[in-house]
């Protein structure tokens, strides 16, 4: 009797599944919670992990994924057949994750691209996403739990950990495939051959139309293996070799003291073609003393234990290493791995960076053999390099926050800034700060204390933190030309206040009173931009004050306004004067109110407030009985009628009032020539027009054109994904106008 058993079905039961994962059932969950990370880390540069409510998640800022491709029956789908120095291979993770789940009767959520998924799974191995709803937040979340089954995320917190340093910014080279690999990297492929190509380093633009020649628009999958290795061959002839220095490379770690680096090359024959695959490397190997398994010589042998981590593409090998050995020599075996260095005994971590390392498991297992000699080279010299400590040395008090946090943060820039290439946000850098916290204490780094205490007396000390931005929080509403501005520190840096538009900026404590003043006309009414951060003026806000300030000419009127509460006072007091983040400002603001004193004379309604056992803090300016009565009152804005508030409001502003904004002469004489020459253009345009048949000519035109340039019509599809491909940050209709442009310059030129 004969059985038939589909391949995808291995991936639905427990004990099957570690067949497909290449790992052992009790090694399945840190292989998925590391696939997840990895995922992400190759998408994003940083992600975060954790757990919530029994369930683990990976959360990153990308661009998203289909939930459907958690399916386990589907065709082995993946962009990781390009060789790459990333830290996934095969594209199998997401499968595994999705069969533990399957077999642990188990759950899994994505929530991407702005909905919650709850992935349920159909008999014939199928994902079913099932909407549940809206997800508010940006980017990738996938969360997940095992059923029982204790879930190990040491293996991701690896890859989290050694995400740092810089990355490889380029493509694929043509460098790194054998002919066997290259014909079936185009057996995988959907696209045509000029779009396969255009993945390879050096073949942006048309340079990949023009090698793939008569192939151009030839399904890939179509070709030979002839017809691939002569491709190869071309590639080959345009295409220069990748330095292996640009691969990336973890860096320098400040809590290793043996640290050893090369960089080099290895072939993979060829079998049956004739181009071998050359392939770069670089190999990082740290040492640390190692430890002792026990203080207490009664409980037996305490010498040093040795211990070995590898890392590929920094993530963490799934395959089994071990070492042992004694005070001279180190034995290391498992992966393709089995030789005895001159060493003493250390804690070793070893990452390898490449585009290709043979494997011999689906679960990733890497053949080291091919670096044996180098990995042997490279950890005896880090062994050498390690420091020796005294065993009676006094165990190092943990460093507080600050001081790690001071420490790593140039470091830390320069991994969320992709080495000063690129800006980064400062919740990027709260991630790429947080390992080294919890590396050393153990313990989450608090955001909001990183923000508003750790990064803010750095910048205190040292100055701005370069390239990195903090997100809007606040609007600028220019009166008369009727837009909402986001202020953050990238916009204040690209701001320019429109010439002779208004003379006033009014800060206000809530966005709301937007629509009200906006509705009323109060700022066309005095000329009056509105500014709001939504509570405490932010740096942004801040320093477009300053930057408002410099104008000379415009002179600007600043005035604030807010609640009568202890808060309020200090809205008004931080927004003037230095903080620990910003020195005071250049500008003078005028505090129109509203405070305690005149908000109670006015008889407006006040409400207790809490007392949380601490006093409030109250600005310098109130008098001591008035912070004293803030310590249990205050009065909102929002206690006065909308009649009453604009009373209020305009009454405190005509007090200060210098009128409407009324240029100098020769700014309004400039002006006023620019008007008629645009008002006389337009009637004059028109005369002439009609005169010289100008819609009949260009109609004319075009069908000329057209009839002249019909190959580029043919070839416009084609065409354009050229120019796309050359310049990614263009948009198609950019592409099509210069198609447009090239047509008539040919017309013209024969004419």
């Amino acid at each position: 009797m004969l059985f038939e058993r589909e391949d995808w079905k291995l991936f639905r039961n427990i004990e099957t599944l570690p067949q497909k994962a290449g790992v052992s059932k009790h090694e399945l969950s840190r292989l998925i919670c590391k696939e997840l990370a990895d995922n992400a880390l190759d998408v994003c540069g940083a992600c975060e992990i954790g757990f919530e409510s029994g369930f683990f998640y990976v959360r990153d800022q990308g661009p998203g994924l289909d939930p459907e491709l958690f399916a386990i029956n589907r065709p082995l789908r993946s962009s990781k057949y390009l060789r790459l120095p990333t830290r996934g291979a095969l594209g199998n993770g997401l499968r595994v994750a999705a069969g533990a789940v399957i077999a642990t009767n188990g759950e899994l959520y994505v929530s991407t691209r702005g909905i919650c998924y709850r992935i349920n799974f159909r008999s014939d191995g199928t994902a079913a996403p099932e909407i549940l709803e809206d997800y508010s937040k940006t980017g990738t979340e996938i969360r997940f739990h095992l059923g029982q089954t204790t879930i190990d995320p040491s293996w991701a917190r690896l890859a989290v950990d050694y995400a740092r340093g810089p990355g490889y910014p380029g493509k694929t080279s043509p460098w790194w495939y054998t002919s066997e690999n290259f014909f079936e990297l185009f057996q995988a492929s959907a696209s045509t051959v000029s779009d396969l190509l255009a993945q390879f380093d050096g073949c942006s633009g048309g340079k990949a139309g023009k090698i793939a020649g008569t192939y151009r628009n030839t399904p890939a999958n179509s070709l030979s293996f002839v017809q691939t290795e002569t491709l190869l061959s071309e590639l080959r002839t345009q295409v220069k070799k990748v330095s292996p220095e640009r691969l990336g490379r973890i860096g320098g770690l400040a809590d290793w003291n043996g640290y050893a680096k090369s960089a080099g090359g290895f072939t993979v024959p060829t079998l049956k073609g004739v181009h071998n695959a050359e392939i770069p490397y670089v190999l990082e190997t740290y040492a640390n003393p190692a430890a002792r398994p026990s203080p207490d010589p009664a409980d037996g042998d305490d010498a040093p234990q040795p211990s070995l981590t590898i890392l590929l593409n920094k993530s963490p090998v799934t395959g089994g290493i071990d070492i042992l050995g004694d005070k001279t020599a180190q034995r290391i075996f498992g992966c393709g791995l089995h030789f005895r260095v001159k060493a003493k005994p250390a804690k070793f971590l070893l990452n390898l960076i490449t585009p290709y390392i043979p494997l011999v498991t689906d679960g990733k297992e890497p053949d080291f053999s091919v670096l044996e000699e180098e990995i042997k080279d490279s950890i005896a010299k880090a062994a050498a390099k390690v420091k020796k400590i005294s065993p009676a040395a006094p165990l190092l008090k943990k460093r507080p926050q600050k001081t790690i946090v001071a420490e790593c943060l140039e470091e830390a820039a320069a991994k969320a800034s992709g080495n000063g290439e690129y800006r980064f946000s400062l919740r990027q850098l709260y991630y790429a700060v947080r390992p080294y916290v919890l590396r050393e204490l153990d313990k989450e780094l608090d955001y909001t204390y990183f923000c508003k205490e750790l990064v803010s007396e750095y910048e205190a000390e040292h100055g701005d933190i370069p390239l990195m931005y903090r997100d809007d929080r606040g609007t600028l509403y220019h009166p008369h030309l009727g837009q909402d501005i986001p202020v953050g520190t990238i916009a204040v840096e690209n701001y320019r206040r429109p010439p002779w538009t208004f003379n006033k900026v009014l800060y206000i404590e809530k966005e709301g009173f937007f629509h009200v003043l906006k509705e009323n006309k109060i700022p066309e009414k005095y000329d009056m931009a509105l500014l709001t951060s939504k509570g405490y003026a932010s740096r942004a806000v801040k320093d477009l004050l300053d930057a408002l300030g410099e104008n000379s000419r415009e002179e600007i009127t600043f005035f604030c306004i807010h609640d009568a509460d202890a808060y309020g006072t200090l809205i008004y007091d931080t927004l003037q004067n230095e903080t620990k983040a910003r020195p005071g400002r250049k500008v003078r603001i005028i505090n129109l109110g509203l405070d305690p004193e005149e908000a109670v004379a006015m008889g407006l309604e006040s409400e207790k407030v809490e007392n949380p056992g601490r006093r409030k803090a109250v600005a310098g300016y109130i008098p001591p009985a008035w912070a004293e009565w803030l310590q249990g009152y205050r009065v909102e804005l929002n206690a006065m009628s909308t009649p009453q508030f604009l009373g209020w409001l305009e009454e405190k502003i005509r007090a200060w009032d210098q009128g409407k904004v009324i240029p100098p002469e020769d700014v309004m004489l400039e002006s006023l020539e620019q008007s008629l020459e645009t008002q006389l253009g337009e009637i004059i345009s028109a005369e002439i027009l009609k005169q010289g048949r100008y819609q009949a000519r260009v109609t004319a035109a075009v069908r000329q054109v057209k009839e002249n340039c019909r190959e580029q019509q043919t070839r416009l599809a084609e065409t354009v994904r050229e120019e796309l491909a050359d310049k990614p940050a263009s948009r198609w209709k950019d592409a099509v106008r210069a198609v447009g442009r090239a047509m008539i310059k040919h017309c013209r030129s024969e004419s």
